[in-house]
């Protein structure tokens, strides 16, 4: 039977062996919980279950993969089928089960964002330990948040680095990976959330960054003004941290951050 990928979707089936290898050797599988978001007809299936999972739970969206996919576990995974459990739903609407899992996905690059945020700050289930994501190469490249040596955040890549103790790229791969070819390369990265964290107060960073991010290509002041939290009295804390008074928000270092935010806490009270 002939494999149709379905555009209103966003599907793009990878079919290159070598990427299909490093997303799955990317992170331990073996005896771990595993999430795959986005199984499609199992290609990147039959990797993670040849390094044996102690469960594996697959969200699929496309009613025509699902039949494939229960198919399979008549057929080719008939020795895992005790494992393996097979989710008809939204992604976005998905709330796993584990308390401890990791998260693998190969995902449409229109909802790589939102699936992203799903799960680095739920509301009702617990955050991955690991998550590796094939994602399109520009949007991995601004969670990077670097060009050449200087940081250049966005609030998106903020979010992510706030959430996450580290972000690794594993591999890049290329249009002609997939079937069919995207116009654009894809990447792979691999997040490593943060243990234990608040994250009620991450959604109140979050908050702030998105007002002093409306209007990316002014200051940092500016954005501080139009969002009615500016002080002179800032620019001073700024040049105690080495930065410009024109500085805009994209160049401020992580770790700066949590200073600056106190500054303007102590600044309300």
């Amino acid at each position: 039977m002939k494999i149709r990928a379905k555009k209103s979707l966003g599907q793009n089936f990878l079919v290159d062996i070598d990427a299909l290898i490093a997303i799955s050797s990317a992170t331990e599988i073996t005896e771990k919980n595993i999430v795959e978001v986005g199984p499609w007809y199992g290609a990147l299936t039959d990797f993670l279950l040849q390094e044996n999972p102690k469960k594996i739970d697959l969200v699929e969206l496309d009613s025509d993969m699902i039949a494939i996919l229960r198919g399979k576990m008549i057929t080719d995974w008939a020795d895992f089928s005790d494992r393996i459990t097979l989710h008809h739903a939204d992604v976005l609407k998905f709330s796993p089960n584990f308390e401890k899992y990791s998260l693998i996905a190969n995902i449409p690059y229109y909802i790589t964002s939102p699936i992203l945020f799903h799960f680095l700050y739920p509301q009702n289930f617990a955050v991955p330990e690991e998550m590796v994501i094939l994602m399109q190469k520009e949007v991995g490249e601004k969670i990077l948040a670097t060009k050449g040596k200087k940081t250049q955040h966005s609030y998106f890549s903020l979010a992510m680095w706030l959430a996450c103790e580290n972000i690794e790229k594993i591999c890049l791969v290329p249009s002609e990976s997939f079937d069919p070819a995207p116009k654009v390369d894809s990447i792979v990265l691999k997040f490593f959330p943060k243990k234990n964290r608040d994250i009620d107060t991450d959604l109140q960073k979050l908050e702030f960054w998105d007002k002093i991010f409306k209007h990316p290509r002014k200051t940092l002041a500016f954005n501080l003004k139009s969002a009615g939290i500016f002080d002179e009295k800032i620019l001073e804390n700024l040049k105690n941290l080495w930065y410009s008074e024109q500085v805009r928000a994209e160049a401020i270092r992580l770790e700066d951050w949590d200073q600056i935010l106190d500054f303007l806490k102590n600044l309300k009270n």
